[in-house]
């Protein structure tokens, strides 16, 4: 068995074509057992797999947003007066 990296965009596609194959969502798949009934194993198989690929990719995105997050850090309240010292300072010599 071969492992293929597919990008979010061509997961959707995939699962769109699976959606429009079988006339039904991905809730429906997952939930009705009716719908599923109709779904060929290979395309059963492909289309969890491609759920839990999009379900992989959006916790890592969530992740990394935590992560970013707890490295940026708002201008402080001293940061903000050494600013506006500056400015003052810089209108005070235009001034003179």
């Amino acid at each position: 068995m071969s492992e293929t990296v597919l990008t979010f965009a061509e997961v959707k596609i995939h699962l769109r074509e699976l959606q429009k194959k079988y006339g039904c969502s991905n809730r429906e798949f997952l939930d009705d057992p009716e719908v599923r009934a109709r779904v060929l194993d290979e395309d059963e198989f492909k289309w969890e797999a491609y759920l839990t690929h999009v379900e992989a990719m959006r916790e890592y995105e969530e992740e990394l947003h935590r992560e970013y997050l707890s490295h940026v850090v708002p201008p402080s309240e001293h940061h903000k007066d050494e600013k506006d010292e500056e400015k003052v300072v810089a209108q005070l010599a235009l001034a003179a």
